[in-house]
């Protein structure tokens, strides 16, 4: 039998074992079973839906903020624990948070806190554009470094999820929407990092959202907004649950948009 032949024969005559996904159906109440999730700015608004969400999920919950008594308030509404901690003060923040992963390690960080800022174009000032940058740039980041090198220490494989927005997609002349492009930024950086270590880093950006931050009274429509509605926060804590639950697994580095269309099909609102 020619060489050729022998080839042949081998590779005819091999036994190919096909793998399968093993599709495992887990209760919606058990999905997060086991998993220790830390948000931030969870005693309000889309925050506050997440971490509902997370909890309905199965999760032991840790929010924090500034406001003791929100945090109060919130806490006992999703049965869940909370930390007054102001995340500007980074040092202080840092010794918050490895005391806390020391005595339960932390999988899920949720990066929800942030502030807007109103001051108009030509007139912004010096303390509103540091105190933006300050929660929804320089917070997140170390945050994020902090819990993710605690992580890596411990063994930890779990999920870092920013909070982002549609205005990292519109021309950036605020210091809310140049914020928001450099959360993108940072999300992009710490997924490629830290994939190797198991940590999955991904960015959720809502639209208009009927949260604190932008409700008036009995309105639910947003009139900028190419969907002519504003987002409910639920819907976005739905969104966030399957980003930090096993079916996120496999989207890394990026950010999924909830938007009603603003910033994706129109810059302009």
């Amino acid at each position: 039998m020619s060489f050729i032949k022998k080839i042949i024969k081998k590779l005819t005559t091999r036994t190919i074992t096909v793998l399968k996904p093993i599709v495992v159906t887990v209760p919606s109440n058990e999905l997060l079973k086991g998993k220790t999730a830390l948000i931030t700015g969870g005693g309000c608004g889309i925050g506050f839906a997440i971490a509902k969400a997370l909890s309905l999920a199965g999760a032991n919950v840790f929010i924090c903020g500034r406001n003791e008594k929100k945090l109060q308030v919130a806490a006992e509404q999703i049965h869940c624990k909370y930390i007054v901690l102001d995340i500007c003060d980074v040092q202080n923040a840092e010794c918050i948070i490895e005391k806390i992963f020391c005595e339960t390690p932390i999988d899920i960080l949720v990066n929800s806190a942030g502030i807007h800022g109103n001051d108009a174009f030509g007139q912004v000032s010096e303390d509103t554009f540091n105190a933006v940058m300050d929660t929804n740039v320089k917070a997140l980041y170390f945050i994020s470094q902090k819990i993710s090198n605690l992580m890596i220490k411990y063994g930890v494989k779990g999920h870092i999820l920013n909070v982002c927005s549609a205005s990292a997609l519109k021309p950036s002349w605020t210091p809310y929407e140049i914020s928001k492009r450099a959360v993108q930024g940072i999300t992009e950086g710490f997924a490629h990092k830290l994939i190797k270590h198991g940590i999955v880093v991904n960015g959720i950006a809502p639209g208009p959202t009927l949260t604190p931050m932008l409700r008036t009274e009995n309105n639910l429509t947003w009139p900028a907004n190419p969907s002519g509605r504003m987002s409910m926060p639920e819907e976005i804590a739905s969104l966030a649950l399957f980003m930090v639950g096993p079916q996120g697994e496999g989207i890394v580095g990026d950010t999924f948009f909830i938007t009603g269309g603003s910033g994706t099909i129109d810059k302009e609102k």
